[in-house]
């Protein structure tokens, strides 16, 4: 479903989406791609031993490349993710799941200049929070070919 800028409020929530369990394919592939060799995202032995954790971990970029996926869908082709701002609070573990929601914090007064700030937050399957920030996304505007812009 297509959205709009005039058809957005304050207070509305984002559509949550859940990812996951994390298998090692995906922190493989993952890690392969970035050329981030690092044994935390692949070696389940080398990380008990000498990280004292229970399993390999995902990057913090994967996991933002998720929440990127869901903000992007959202908004849609036309749509833009034009800043955003993350702390990652907790580590995604072999097993687990994530899922990231959001709400519509701000909302610009002028559909000339179609901008959103929203406060999004991600969670493991536990209900843990894994990450926190805001973003300022641009959403097309109904009767616009343009989609405005802020920097």
């Amino acid at each position: 479903m297509r959205i709009y800028f005039e058809d957005l409020t304050c207070g509305s929530a984002l559509p949550s989406r859940q990812y996951g369990p994390l298998t090692i394919a995906d922190t493989v592939r993952w890690a392969g791609l970035q050329e981030n060799w690092s044994q935390l995202h692949f070696d389940r032995d080398y990380v008990r031993e000498h990280n004292g954790m229970r399993a390999f971990i995902a990057s913090g970029a994967y996991r933002e490349a998720l929440l990127f996926r869901m903000l992007t869908d959202w908004i849609g082709p036309k749509g833009q993710l034009n800043k955003i701002n993350l702390r990652h609070t907790y580590s995604t573990f072999e097993g687990d799941s994530i899922s990231y929601s959001g709400t519509i914090s701000e909302k610009s007064q002028n559909s000339a200049d179609p901008w959103i700030r929203c406060d999004i937050e991600g969670k493991n399957q536990d209900g843990r929070q894994i990450l926190t920030g805001s973003c300022v996304l641009i959403v097309p505007p109904r009767n616009s070919a343009g989609t405005g812009g802020r920097s």
